[in-house]
């Protein structure tokens, strides 16, 4: 008897996605809505090997903004307004899972558009965050890859009100800011994600994506899971392997 192989099923599972859509991952080019497309490739040429620098690189760069802004120092630097802490966010971990939506997501549309639903079992509130450069000359993977988390860091300084961020995402974060505070959800435990590189590239506009805020006056230990501060970042609660449930506010 061989060796059993699993596999992830998003086409049947009705309660993952509404009806109307579907999952992105099973019609995924009847699905997306061209109007909002930044950028076009006419082909995929090749997709950079998720080595475990690879991984590591991003893991590091988003808990460094993480640990950054749940620290209560930094501020909108347009009107000096600081973010309150965020003593209950977490350290990220990389989940293959996410990364192999993530290069499905790319494989099938070769064009930066965010999708209707790419929810998973495990993950019913994935979020997503997409990122492309276009050049005529060499691009360095790692040089790009923190340029693009860079940049989307700093919509912080787009938003108006920092203060009153926590409680409540307005309109003009999602409209402004929704690279960075999908970025910086403190109920966000997974990253996973995938370097394409495409042929041919057009310009056309694009809009952003919504996640969760932080939770004011919350710390670690108020967590049902990962109750424990992270040792290499102050400002983080530990990962954990544990999942939880993403729907409750104490998780």
């Amino acid at each position: 008897m061989g060796n059993p192989v699993y596999s992830w099923e998003y086409c049947v599972a009705a309660e993952i996605c509404p009806e109307e859509t579907g999952h992105s991952l099973c019609n995924p080019i009847e699905r997306f809505d061209i109007s909002k497309a930044k950028y076009f490739s006419d082909q995929i040429a090749a997709f950079v090997p998720v080595t475990k620098k690879f991984k590591r690189i991003v893991i590091d760069i988003h808990n460094h903004y993480r640990n950054l802004i749940a620290g209560g120092g930094e501020q909108n630097k347009n009107n000096g307004i600081k973010f309150p802490i965020a003593s209950r966010m977490r350290a990220l971990l990389w989940d293959d899972e996410l990364e192999y939506n993530a290069k499905l997501h790319l494989q099938a549309a070769k064009r930066m558009v965010h999708d209707n639903c790419r929810a998973t079992k495990r993950y019913p509130l994935a979020g997503q965050n997409l990122g492309a450069t276009a050049t005529f000359g060499r691009e360095k993977v790692f040089q790009t890859m923190l340029e693009h988390f860079r940049t989307m860091y700093l919509e912080k300084n787009m938003v108006i009100s920092p203060e009153k961020l926590p409680e409540k995402l307005l309109s003009e974060h999602l409209a402004k800011s929704g690279h960075f505070t999908q970025l910086t959800g403190d109920r966000n435990s997974r990253v996973g994600c995938v370097f394409a590189i495409g042929l041919n590239c057009t310009a056309a506009q694009w809009r952003l994506y919504k996640t969760h805020s932080t939770t004011p006056g919350a710390d670690c230990g108020e967590w049902n899971v990962g109750m424990n501060k992270d040792p290499r970042y102050p400002n983080l609660c530990e990962p954990t392997v544990e999942l939880f449930n993403y729907k409750d506010s104490k998780g």
